[in-house]
């Protein structure tokens, strides 16, 4: 009964997916391509040295995939390098491509967490984290020249790219593989379900109770009004770290004046929602919710340090086919795609592919449109949807 039931649930998802990328909002009249690019600000793997130490004491990191291996702050040489590659592309309107910088603002102050013997959460402004970091003294401004330029513009990811409650209760619980990685100012290593049945806390919208609730919603409040200190505006759009969020998110992030809402097909609720008879969302492009909040699904992937098989040429063949169904290419290419920091033939590879992908894109397309989330965002909003 039980595999009848799972191929039955199999042939609803197909269909369900199917249906939601057919709704997909179209505009034929351009071929339009935005980028949008998650984790910058946020604090991942400082060094291959502590990677390495934390692995030897037999800790699970996502190295296979990249991130642990690749990610971690943007350097001035990451930043100069991307600038440059998304300034030599142009659109039919002379506009160069436009990267959309989901970051988040802040990132855990360890030391003072440490002083409270972790029962209180404290963090730091990511502009206060570079000043740590050795290659990073022009990157906050290299940031603010890239938006100068309109090749760079950040969007909200949240205040910080981690459950402060949850991992707080880890810590305070002495939970050894989150204690080691505290110490090596590291918060991505993955716990035992024993502990913690979400896994990891790198999620920040993965919430289990009420008081979680309480703080990711103040979080929220005050990450979008740090944003706009940062930035000099309001984020208007929002892509929830790990792709984990419920309604109570949607509602908070839409009173602090986010009107759209990035995303992957497939939303994941939080682990609250999911506990409690919860089913599996699937979004769809120009899809608006109760409150008028709209959705963006992406629906290209250029991720070659996740998966060297989602390269430049996986991602075209992804655009030509939105491109056919009148649809945006809307590409997804998380940070540690540019980062170099780590590992230099990181970036170089992949930045060489990256200007390959939008060379081709324009050439083929004459009439291509880039655009930031934002933008396409009130595209969708005036034309009736």
């Amino acid at each position: 009964m039980k595999s009848i039931s799972s191929f039955l649930d199999a042939i609803k998802y197909r269909a369900d997916l199917k249906a939601s990328q057919i709704r997909d909002r179209k505009f034929e009249n351009n071929h339009i391509v935005v980028i949008e690019s998650d984790d910058w600000g946020s604090i991942r793997m400082p060094s291959p040295q502590i990677l390495q130490e934390l692995k030897t004491k037999g800790y699970q990191y996502a190295d296979h995939i990249g991130y642990d291996r690749y990610d971690t702050l943007a350097s001035n040489t990451d930043l100069e390098v991307l600038i440059e590659a998304l300034s030599s592309v142009k659109d039919c309107k002379g506009n160069s491509a436009k990267l959309t910088m989901n970051c988040v603002v802040a990132n855990p102050d360890f030391d003072k967490i440490r002083q409270t013997g972790f029962q209180e959460y404290h963090y730091e402004l990511f502009t206060e984290t570079l000043k740590r970091c050795t290659h990073h003294d022009r990157s906050f401004a290299l940031w603010l020249e890239g938006m100068k330029q309109g090749v760079l513009h950040p969007q909200f990811h949240g205040r910080e790219h981690l459950n402060p409650q949850m991992w707080l209760g880890l810590l305070q619980k002495g939970c050894r593989p989150v204690l080691d990685s505290f110490d090596r100012r590291v918060i991505s290593v993955v716990v035992d379900k024993t502990d913690d049945p979400r896994q990891h806390s790198l999620a920040a919208f993965n919430l289990a109770n009420e008081e979680e609730y309480a703080f990711a919603k103040e979080s929220i409040r005050d990450g979008l009004d740090i944003f706009e200190k940062l930035f000099g505006y309001r984020s208007e759009s929002m892509i929830a770290p790990n792709y984990t969020w419920d309604t109570a998110i949607e509602d908070e992030a839409l009173r602090c004046g986010v009107r759209y809402l990035q995303g992957s097909r497939n939303q994941r609720h939080s682990y609250y929602v999911m506990r409690n008879g919860g089913q599996t969302e699937f979004r769809y492009t120009g899809q608006r919710n109760s409150n008028g909040l709209i959705y963006m699904v992406r629906n290209c992937s250029f991720e070659p340090s996740e998966n060297p098989k989602r390269n430049a040429d996986f991602c075209m063949a992804q655009a030509e086919k939105a491109f056919k169904r009148g649809q945006a290419a809307i590409i997804s290419s998380h940070r540690q795609n540019f980062i170099g920091e780590l590992y230099p033939e990181n970036r170089d590879n992949n930045i060489k592919q990256f200007k390959s992908l939008l060379n081709t894109i324009v050439k083929k397309y004459q009439d291509v449109l880039f655009m930031t989330s934002d933008e396409y965002g009130k595209l969708l909003e005036t034309n009736g949807i």
